[in-house]
């Protein structure tokens, strides 16, 4: 069944537009012209999504949002704002009456598109968390049961177990407010379960968990970080001198295990003796790792080398694989949005690379990806400007 879509404006070319839109990807779309008929169409409705302007006569979209949040049927559906306003008051506010993101007229097909994706796909994940908890719940007590009944030599267990159930009512009572708070208390109830239970179709089904939580946290953590960056700029980074040689180095020895575990061989070489740059050196290796990443993708076997290297103007830092080469097409459209059509990602992988363009942008760096000449391989190329001192 497709995602369901309110879309509230009261420009009827807008909606025309954005109906039209979401309809070429597969959503199930309904219009309201002002708020009251939003709000009727959400008295006997179920919406996965609601697009709200925010400038409208009688009821604004602040108004709007405000009472569809007081249905409890109605909170947890991500309300996405369309203004041309961009103050911190209005968006200060928006969050405050339950809006999820702002989405700036003129707005961007791609990016309308990826973020309505994100949101969905966000409230889905909340809602199965949510479902399962029931499950956890009754697995923790009863293995709790088990462990006041075992001997000495579980007494610790029994202490810590009590500790994570704790952990695990302040994660219940959390859940419906923030998605990511939460998600410390859910994946040490899963280690947890890891270790009590030897059933194989359970352990199965808390691996395929612990999958789903882990790569929950990694996307929301990029578009909350993506959505820091657009709001706050270049004011949300910690600008100091940093060295990259040793940075990037060390980013590569934490990524060479998952590169061991493909078969692939991974070398870090220094064709500079220092590279100084100002920058956020966090910021700056979650960049590299996401890149690394990228190239961990199309790399079946082989090699992932990175060569740091300096000109007058910058640092270089290049990450060569031994992988299947980009066809023209895909790289004319790498890092020009977070788009759920880009080529051969997922859309959390596609996420992350995005934010590396966003973070080394924001360093006044660049990036681009290249074929090997002899279409051996490929490269990932960022320059950053060089920190004279």
């Amino acid at each position: 069944m497709n995602d369901r879509v309110l879309v509230v404006d009261d420009n009827p070319k807008n909606l025309q537009i954005i109906a039209a839109l979401l309809s070429e990807n597969n959503y199930t779309v309904e219009v309201a012209l002002n708020g009251s008929s939003a709000i009727k169409w959400l008295s006997g409705e179920r919406f996965d999504a609601i697009l709200l302007d925010i400038m409208m006569p009688e009821m604004n979209g602040f108004e709007t949002c405000d009472i569809i949040k007081q249905n409890p049927d109605n909170v947890n559906i991500p309300i996405i704002f369309l203004t041309a306003r961009q103050d911190i008051e209005s968006i200060t506010e928006g969050f405050e009456k339950g809006g999820v993101d702002f989405i700036t007229k003129p707005f961007n097909q791609k990016e309308l598109l990826v973020r309505l994706s994100t949101h969905i796909e966000l409230k889905k994940s909340r809602e199965k968390l949510i479902d399962v908890n029931g499950w956890l719940s009754s697995e923790v007590e009863k293995k709790t049961l088990e462990l006041k009944k075992s001997n000495d030599k579980l007494k610790l267990a029994n202490e810590n177990l009590k500790v994570l159930d704790v952990a695990k009512n302040d994660f219940l009572n959390s859940i419906s407010h923030e998605l990511r708070t939460p998600l410390n208390g859910i994946v040490g109830s899963i280690n947890l379960l890891k270790s009590l239970t030897h059933d194989e179709y359970i352990q199965e089904i808390v691996s395929l968990l612990d999958s789903s939580v882990n790569n929950l946290e990694k996307y929301s953590y990029a578009a909350l970080q993506i959505s820091n960056l657009q709001l706050k700029g270049e004011s949300q980074l910690d600008l100091k001198p940093i060295d990259l040689l040793p940075v990037v180095r060390t980013v590569l020895l934490g990524f060479c295990e998952k590169a061991k575990q493909k078969g692939l061989d991974t070398k870090f070489v220094a064709e500079c003796t220092e590279g100084i740059v100002e920058a956020d050196q966090e910021f700056i290796q979650n960049a590299v790792l996401a890149l690394l990443e990228c190239s961990l993708i199309f790399t079946k076997k082989g090699f992932i080398d990175v060569v740091v290297s300096s000109n007058e103007d910058y640092i270089i830092v290049k990450i060569v694989d031994s992988g299947s080469s980009y066809e023209g097409q895909e790289l004319n459209h790498f890092f020009k949005s977070v788009s759920s059509q880009n080529y051969r990602f997922e859309r959390n992988n596609a996420m992350e690379l995005y934010l590396a363009k966003m973070i080394i942008l924001l360093h006044k760096g660049k990036v681009e990806f290249e074929n090997m000449e002899d279409n051996s391989g490929a490269a990932t190329i960022f320059y950053m400007p060089r920190k004279m001192i």
